[in-house]
This record gives C-alpha cells, sequence and structure tokens, in this order.
C-alpha cells in the first residue's frame, strides 16, 4: 500500500529519489544510517514538489533510539539530531513500531506508535503452549502488562527486575521466584543487541523448574548477537524491521513489514 519509489544513484555516488506512483503516499523505510535518512527528506521533496497531501513516514526501527538522552557533557545527543532531522521533512504522520522508549515519541512531531501486540500475537500461535510473559526489568513489566491485556492473554506475567551491587556499583538483574512450575518462559522485550541481558536472566532461570525459554524482541539491531543465545533458547523471534541477516540458527524473523 506504499508509494511506488526508487532510490537512485549519480556516477559519482549521490543518491536521489525517483516516485513512479503516488497513489499511496506513505513511505515505508529501513533507517539504518545517515545515507538512508537523508533519502526518506529527498523522498518526502519529491512529493512537496508534487504537491502531494497527507504523506506518512512509516519507521520500521528508530534511528538512533538507545542513544535517547546525552550520556556525557562532551557527547553528542543523537536521537534528538534524528527526530529533529525528521521534524524538518514536516510529514503529516510519522509512525513507528515499538521504539525503545518514550524519548522518541516526545520528540517527534505528528507521532503515531504501533505496538507490537500483532508481532507477540503471531510469536504464541507458534509456540502453541501458554508460556509464562516474562520481562528483563520494571520499565517493560509496564508495557508487557498492558499487551496481556490487549490481547487477552490467559496465563502469566512476571518480573525481573534490577538492583544496584553495593561492591561494584553496577545494575544486576533479580528474578525473586524460585519455583515456575514447570512452564514455558517467553522473555519480552524491544530490542536486542548482542545477548548479555537475555543470558544473564537465563543463567538464573535453569534452577527454577522451568520448561523451554523462548525469546520474543521487536529489534535485533546486530547481525552477530551471542552464539550462546542458541543454547540457551528453544527459538528467538524477532520482526523484519532492520532486515539483517543473522549468526543465529533459532532464531524466527516474522515479517510485520513489506519490503
Amino acid at each position: 500500500n506504499n508509494m511506488i519509489y526508487k532510490r537512485l544513484r549519480y556516477p559519482d555516488g549521490g543518491i536521489y529519489a525517483q516516485i513512479d506512483d503516488f497513489t499511496n503516499p506513505i513511505i515505508t523505510e529501513r533507517i539504518n544510517t545517515y545515507e538512508d535518512l537523508f533519502f526518506i527528506k529527498s523522498l518526502k521533496e519529491v512529493c512537496d514538489y508534487n504537491r502531494v497531501k497527507n504523506v506518512e513516514l512509516v519507521i520500521p526501527c528508530m534511528f538512533q533510539q538507545q542513544h535517547d538522552r546525552r550520556f556525557e557533557e562532551n557527547q553528542s545527543f543523537e536521537l534528538k539530531i534524528v527526530s529533529d532531522f525528521i521534524n524538518s521533512c514536516n510529514f503529516d504522520k510519522v509512525s513507528v513500531f515499538h521504539p525503545h522508549s518514550d524519548s522518541t515519541q516526545m520528540g517527534l512531531n505528528n507521532v503515531h506508535i504501533i505496538d507490537n501486540s500483532e508481532f507477540v500475537s503471531k510469536v504464541l500461535d507458534d509456540i502453541g503452549s501458554k508460556p509464562i510473559m516474562l520481562s528483563t526489568d520494571g520499565g517493560s513489566y509496564k508495557w508487557i502488562n498492558k499487551l496481556a491485556d490487549k490481547l487477552n492473554y490467559e496465563s502469566e506475567v512476571y518480573g525481573a527486575s534490577k538492583s544496584r551491587d553495593p561492591q561494584t556499583h553496577k545494575l544486576v538483574q533479580v528474578i525473586d521466584r524460585q519455583d515456575f512450575d514447570g512452564k514455558d518462559i517467553l522473555i519480552l522485550d524491544d530490542l536486542m543487541v548482542g545477548g548479555s541481558t537475555f543470558l544473564g536472566i537465563t543463567k538464573m532461570l535453569k534452577d527454577r523448574n522451568i520448561g523451554d525459554i523462548y525469546l520474543a524482541v521487536s529489534h535485533v539491531t546486530i547481525p552477530s548477537p551471542n552464539k550462546d543465545m542458541e543454547i540457551n533458547f528453544k527459538k528467538i523471534y524477532t520482526t523484519n524491521s532492520k532486515g539483517l541477516d543473522y549468526n543465529l540458527n533459532n532464531i524466527e524473523v516474522i515479517k510485520m513489514f513489506d519490503f
């Protein structure tokens, strides 16, 4: 249902946009690089020149969303830079699939959030059992509860948490339940980079009377997560929001966007 468009290159490597059909003014584009970011501006420039109205941008995975604050005074605030750039395009609507934090929603104009309910519904259909939904921290526990309500999910939702180690001053994962009654576990989160957080949780779960462990993350942001993810998870689910080929044999990419 998108506009029909192309990314073309000049002989010197510069890009430009060509739109062949303006009928459905929706641009669905992965923004994995700064070149991708400039390409959407090129597409919008063509729309503006041709007086196309009600143009929507759909972002499968928000670019630079983990850089959602200024971590040090002498470092750049990348999510703000990207959000300001997208705002300068003046889209009538910007739809973002399952962003990492509220900073995305706060930074973008005319924003609409696409939740992960359709994705998780497909995951649950594939698993077939009624696993316990497990969050990785207090923040994700809130949206997972809302998700369970939306799906009318008739099984438990349980949350891990984090505490500060007084010796190392580092945050550590905590799960205060000792027995999961032999049930399967589905860990849910918005994104995965290498997988260390999830491997830490599986290590704690091993001796707590569990069934199989599954993982569903809306975005896997690098092509080569830790290979131990194959050992510790029965299956890993993600979407095609990033469009990467992954090095894990137990990962299933569920198509949520037409590319």
